[in-house]
C-alpha cells in the first residue's frame, strides 16, 4: 500500500476527528432532509390490516389467558 506524504503526515486522531464531524454532517443533512418530506398518511388498506391484525392480537391473548386460567383449575 503506497502512502502520499501529505497522507502520511496526518495524525490519526486527527484524522478520526475529522471522519467523525463528516458523519455528524452527514447525519444532520439527512435529518434535515426527512424534516422536509411531507407526512404521509397510511392507506385506509394499511390502517384495516394494522386494525385487524390487533384484533387478532386481542384474541390471541385472551384465549391464553382463558387457557392458563382453566389449566390452573385443574391442578
Amino acid at each position: 500500500m503506497l502512502v502520499s506524504t501529505q497522507e502520511a503526515s496526518v495524525h490519526p486522531l486527527l484524522l478520526d476527528e475529522l471522519a467523525a464531524a463528516r458523519v455528524d454532517d452527514l447525519r444532520r443533512q439527512a435529518s434535515r432532509e426527512r424534516r422536509a418530506l411531507p407526512l404521509l398518511r397510511p392507506s385506509p388498506v394499511a390502517r384495516a390490516a394494522r386494525r385487524s391484525l390487533h384484533e387478532l392480537g386481542f384474541l390471541l391473548v385472551g384465549a391464553g389467558l382463558r387457557l392458563v386460567t382453566a389449566g390452573e383449575r385443574l391442578r
